[in-house]
């Protein structure tokens, strides 16, 4: 009896030892650089817990990734697992780029535990930032297993389509098949990707990893999206992870919009996950795949819609501002409208909280009125209108925010021979930049367009004292002139806003580079058409002109269209500086100075 006491002991102190020895397995080299920080875990008895980081970049806001180092080191877990988007990337400078990933080591190397690396879009982009990445990490796809938990760490990222088209390429599926098959016995597989392959258009060979998976308890995380949801699909739980820093409108965890990391708990029975927020704890429920997408498609549907505002010859006049509040849904749409303080203007509300009915339309109308006897250009209102569905086990709340004021309606003009040829220069009757004094010579920027038979013509002249661009760096990263149209129904147009706002819009960005240069351009391959143009240095600055064709608007609005959302902005790099400001024509859509129904044009 005592002999065989011995054995099981000795069995169970073998088999703990054996969980805790980690070899990574991939078949790029893994004696050189190594895409993790070390080996040496901290192993329990039992369960282990670990935590996962999401998205830094892709819109970076400094600090916050810095911050939840110091919020993991007070956790304490056996180690931290990464989604990608670590770096701002998108460039071809290589000391660039080892400037920004020792940036991020230097935060890595403040964890107490080891950290792995999984690349994102942003960290791999083109084949200078591959082969820089394996340079200082190794292998972009790998795996280990530790306390007989699988950990599958793949690259989207493996054949550089970008973002919103990630893959999984033959020579990486086929390690996948080999791991997976030697591995058949572990008692759960947790996945590691930064794009959503699941939850996008031909994700070349991840439907065959799915199906490999299939058949064994797993669970896969991806951040990308900077939005949190929780999929169940394939016998498993796939997440998609909020911002860890990227670029988020914040707006909540019921939105899954939040900064957080990801505390997993793994158990003989799977994995337990909760949320940590920079300002609290949330379960791994907070927002689910069918919350995520009521939230999607009842905000796609523009449920607030604004009249008209304002003209030119009017600013000075009180307004009504006039409402439409849709719901589509099924159950009953609680509005909460709440003017915020404006030194510009005041709101006169009738009532401030309404019901509107299911899959019915209300329309609502308040005064706005001027507080001085003179407006300036920047003058808005702030309007905050909250939208709540009684869901039953919690309230769903939905916030809205947006900037009113009367705004200056725009003619575009028609012109029947006008070529790019036969630009007059001199006709820049759009005025913006650095400066509200034109004649300025650093960022200044005027510029006009007009209407022909099957274009609009549109040209800028920028006054810069000097210009930079570089070839091989993506076009955002540089001196640029950025041109972007909406052709949306009236009421979509005038509250074009948000993430993923290039989705709904023609986005068209360049760089001034010699003629005798490559154009650098970026958007460009979203479309199916050309865009002619050509931007080029001059003395003082810069001259850009593009031809839009006709056919593009008029595939979304029809051939009767009647009015287009127009807004321009440039970027100013200088040497020795380290921010690159730019100026917009109208409010930046994107952010939160977006004004309703600005930079309206109205063919005449």
């Amino acid at each position: 009896m005592r002999f065989l006491l011995i054995q099981l002991f000795l069995i169970f102190l073998i088999h703990n030892i054996c969980a805790q020895v980690i070899v990574p397995q991939s078949d790029q080299d893994l004696n050189g650089p190594t895409p993790y920080t070390g080996l040496d875990f901290r192993v329990p008895d039992g369960q282990f817990q670990f935590v996962i980081v999401t998205d830094r970049t892709g819109g970076l806001r400094p600090g916050i990734f810095s911050r939840a180092v110091d919020k993991i080191n007070l956790l304490q877990p056996q180690f931290t697992m990464s989604v990608g988007d670590l770096i701002t990337g998108y460039t071809e400078d290589t000391v660039e780029l080892h400037r920004q990933w020792e940036e991020f080591d230097a935060m890595v190397e403040r964890l107490d535990a080891p950290f792995f690396y999984v690349p994102g879009n942003h960290d791999i982009t083109n084949q200078v930032m591959e082969d820089l990445y394996k340079k200082r990490y190794g292998p972009t796809y790998y795996s280990f297993v530790f306390q007989d938990v699988l950990f599958l760490c793949l690259n989207s990222e493996d054949q550089r389509r970008g973002a919103g088209r990630g893959t999984i390429s033959n020579q990486q599926y086929e390690w996948i098949e080999e791991t997976l098959a030697n591995h058949q016995d572990v008692k759960w597989t947790l996945v590691f990707l930064h794009q959503p392959l699941w939850d996008q258009a031909n994700p070349e060979r991840w439907p065959e990893v799915e199906r490999l998976l299939n058949q064994r308890e797993h669970t896969v995380f991806s951040g990308h999206v900077h939005h949190y949801q929780r999929f169940t699909r394939n016998n498993g739980r796939y997440y998609t992870l909020a911002t860890t820093g990227g670029g988020s409108r914040l707006r909540g965890p019921r939105l899954g919009e939040f900064d957080h990391i990801s505390w997993v708990t793994m158990t003989d029975d799977g994995p337990i996950m909760a949320n940590l927020a920079l300002d609290g704890i949330y379960s791994d429920s907070i927002t689910t795949k069918a919350d995520y997408d009521f939230i999607r498609t009842f905000t796609e549907n523009r449920p607030i819609r604004f009249g008209l505002m304002g003209n030119p010859n009017i600013r000075l006049a009180n307004h009504n501002v006039s409402l439409q509040l849709h719901n589509p849904t099924d159950i009953p749409m609680q509005v909460h409208i709440d003017p915020r303080f404006s030194f510009d203007f005041l709101a006169e509300l009738p009532i401030d909280t309404l019901t509107v009915p299911p899959n019915s339309v209300e329309d609502y109308e308040f005064k706005l009125q001027t507080r001085g006897e003179a407006i300036h250009n920047d003058a808005f209102l702030p309007l905050h209108i909250d939208i709540s569905f009684d869901k039953g086990e919690e309230l769903l709340t939905i916030p809205f925010a947006f900037n009113i004021a009367p705004v200056e309606r725009f003619d575009l003009t028609y012109t029947e021979s006008l070529t790019m040829d036969k630009i007059d220069w001199s006709d820049l009757r759009y005025q913006f930049g650095q400066s509200e004094d034109p004649t300025q010579q650093d960022c200044q920027v005027g510029w006009n367009v007009r209407q022909t038979k099957e274009s609009l013509i549109f040209w800028a002249e920028v006054k810069d004292d000097e210009v930079i661009t570089r070839q091989g760096e993506a076009g955002f990263r540089q001196d640029y002139l950025a041109v972007v149209i909406n052709a949306d129904p009236l009421p979509i147009s005038m509250l074009d806003e948000g993430e993923r706002w290039y989705e709904n819009s023609l986005v068209f960005l360049a760089c001034p580079v010699p003629l005798e240069e490559p154009p650098i351009t970026f958007y460009t391959d979203r479309y199916d058409f050309t865009i002619s143009h050509y931007c080029h240095p001059v003395e003082g600055g810069y001259r850009f002109a593009a031809e839009f064709p006709l056919s593009y608007i008029e595939n979304r609005l029809g051939q009767n269209w009647q009015q287009l959302r127009i807004n321009v902005s440039v970027q100013d790099e200088d040497p020795d500086q380290e921010e690159k400001p730019r100026f917009y024509w109208q409010p930046n859509w994107r952010g939160d100075k977006n004004l309703v129904g600005s930079g309206l044009f109205f063919r005449n």
